[in-house]
């Protein structure tokens, strides 16, 4: 295979392995308007429904960096996809029985949680320097088109079967089930393609280092071992950085909006198939920002980004908090303009995002972590992101209840303060070849 083919095929791995990170967020916030329409379960089942995805990628992040260290990162990824093929029957099929709907939404979680860390990781290593944030790029750009493609799914179905509020009961559950069944086809060309991967040569350098060691229990690395070299002098402050922008990436609510924005623009005004065009809008301004980002992120540098993102991601959360109090504390009514001013803030969030957080961080991720930590830091790393999301996103519609949209809204604008002071501490990666990077926070030891 020839330099510029096999580069192909690694990029459109990663814009399908994007892709199936995306749908997996994105498919439910087009589905769940139905199942609360149904009236078949509480807001709290709804809502451990929704975040089962997220529990999976907890679970995942778990194990995900033994799974890349052990078998590689290609038979990770090859797992993630077929993981995902067999969710999508098992969420499709199961409205009306809560353990197994559950299940089936936690296995699409576990599958994007692999597909999270591994194909990050593989890019870093597989890819040239000059080409590795284009790289990246590919891959968050194909998961905001996922995200896109299941809002504009989303709103050919409520258009075939009807909205939400407008569809019988029979749509309503054909329409839960079409929002999966279409997944399947890029999912499967996903898993094809990704068994004609070659291996990360970094991983097999690892592996034959190993397998040159003497002593048996030499090529075993215990857990312990592992975590202590974590938090060694040389490493802990990479460590703790990538783990702080993974945690700040969730506590910001990105995916409570990813997962409940239909619903959101509902609240902030728009009635019917508006706010599934909303939704659709609000992921397509993702998606081509993405495009702009991909561009900058190897000129202008991964810090600069990351900056000006976090700031102006921070001032739309608090500007869409700022509606809602109006609406909920000041008796203004919510109506299309209402809603079609929230929505403006969110193309403002969503802009800044996509510019800053959205492309750098799975960049900046599997840049900062050095070899030695790299599977296990960023499993831990995603570990503590997948931690916030499933939280978030299984709590999200009691605690509205409880507080307000606004104050929830405040408190993510709050947590974008964070991420930015945060951002300042990043070092640049841009251009730096991988032995580069590994020496990068030496003189902090």
């Amino acid at each position: 295979m020839g330099i510029n083919m096999h580069i192909r095929l690694l990029l459109t791995v990663a814009g399908l392995g994007g892709m199936l990170y995306g749908i997996d967020f994105g498919v439910i916030a087009a589905a769940e308007p139905y199942m609360k329409a149904m009236g078949i379960y509480s807001d709290s089942k709804i809502s451990h429904i929704v975040g089962a995805v997220l529990l999976g990628g907890l679970v995942s992040s778990i194990t995900s960096g033994w799974l890349c260290d052990f078998f590689g990162r290609k038979k990770t990824i090859v797992l993630s996809s077929a993981m995902f093929l067999a969710a999508i029957p098992a969420v499709s099929l199961s409205l009306g029985c809560y353990p197994a709907l559950f299940a089936g939404r936690v296995l699409q979680g576990m599958s994007a949680g692999y597909m999270a860390v591994a194909m990050p990781m593989y890019l870093a290593e597989v890819l040239p320097a000059d080409i590795r944030g284009r790289g990246t790029g590919v891959f968050q750009f194909f998961l905001g088109f996922g995200l896109v493609i299941a809002a504009g799914v989303g709103c050919l179905i409520a258009t075939w079967y009807g909205a939400s509020d407008t569809a019988d009961a029979a749509g309503r559950v054909a329409a839960w089930g079409a929002n999966f069944w279409w997944t399947m086809l890029p999912v499967a060309a996903l898993f094809a393609l990704s068994l004609h991967l070659p291996e990360s040569p970094v991983w097999l350098n690892k592996k034959e280092s190993a397998s040159r060691r003497s002593s048996p229990s030499s090529r075993r690395t215990s857990p312990a071992a592992g975590f202590r070299s974590l938090l060694s002098r040389r490493y802990v402050v990479p460590f703790l950085l990538a783990v702080l922008v993974l945690t700040f990436n969730k506590t910001t609510g990105m995916s409570s909006f990813t997962s409940y924005l239909v619903t959101i623009l509902h609240e902030a005004g728009f009635e019917g198939i508006f706010a599934n065009w909303g939704q659709l809008a609000v992921k397509l301004t993702n998606m081509l920002v993405t495009v702009a980002a991909a561009a900058l992120v190897d000129r202008k540098g991964r810090t600069w980004l990351l900056k000006v993102g976090t700031g102006g991601m921070t001032i739309g959360l608090a500007a869409i908090g700022t509606m809602f109090l109006a609406i909920e504390r000041f008796g203004v009514e919510a109506n299309n303009f209402t809603g079609l001013m929230t929505l403006s803030a969110f193309f403002f969030m969503q802009v800044f995002y996509a510019l800053g957080p959205g492309i750098c961080v799975w960049l900046v991720l599997s840049e900062l972590m050095p070899t030695r930590i790299r599977a296990n830091g960023m499993a831990i790393a995603l570990f503590m992101n997948q931690l916030v999301a499933w939280g978030l996103a299984s709590w999200f519609r009691p605690w509205v209840a409880e507080w307000g949209w606004a104050s929830m809204f405040y408190f993510f604008a709050f947590n974008g303060v964070l991420y930015f002071i945060t951002a300042c501490f990043i070092p640049e990666t841009k251009g730096k070849k991988l032995e580069e990077l590994e020496h990068l926070f030496d003189k902090n030891h």
